[in-house]
């Protein structure tokens, strides 16, 4: 069945651009990759938010920020009500930037062969494909959020 040997080949895509990320991330494991980059994206975010973007249990999101918390890359604030909030600290931001970059670039290198008119094509198809997922914790390791509006970018990373 032809849907099989396209879903074999998307999970392969997939697998690239994670084994071409993986230097990054250092000794980080890819659940702190993920929550370093979810929490990118707010100032402050509950440790229960967290957890259900990276899909962890909320104790072992306990854990894993505890750990980011002991290498200095994100800090506890005060609570708001019951829950606790947290944020990257400067080097958590770096950490961050750093991790999403070196994926986008890993994407940008399986991207540099397809001419523009392939390039919309599959466009289109990935956001109709992305309009079906219900869950936003699909685009935990993107550098900005590929289901909003493309903006034109003026360089492309190198």
């Amino acid at each position: 069945m032809r849907t099989n040997h396209i879903a074999d080949q998307l999970s392969a895509v997939s697998t690239a651009l994670e084994d071409a990320s993986v230097d990054a991330y250092g000794d980080l494991s890819t659940s702190a990759v993920a929550a370093l980059l979810i929490m990118r994206r707010s100032p402050a975010i509950s440790i229960g938010t967290v957890a259900k973007e990276v899909r962890l249990s909320h104790s072992a999101t306990v854990r894993l920020i505890d750990r980011l918390e002991k290498d200095w890359l994100v800090r506890r604030l005060r609570r708001r009500g019951r829950e606790v909030m947290v944020e990257l600290t400067v080097r958590g931001k770096r950490k961050a930037v750093e991790v999403a970059e070196a994926r986008r670039k890993a994407a940008h290198t399986l991207l540099s062969e397809i001419d523009e008119s392939k390039l919309d094509d599959l466009s289109s198809l990935l956001t109709f494909i992305l309009n079906d997922v219900d869950s936003s914790a699909c685009t935990r390791f993107c550098y900005d959020d590929p289901m909003e509006d493309e903006t034109v970018e003026a360089t492309e990373p190198a």
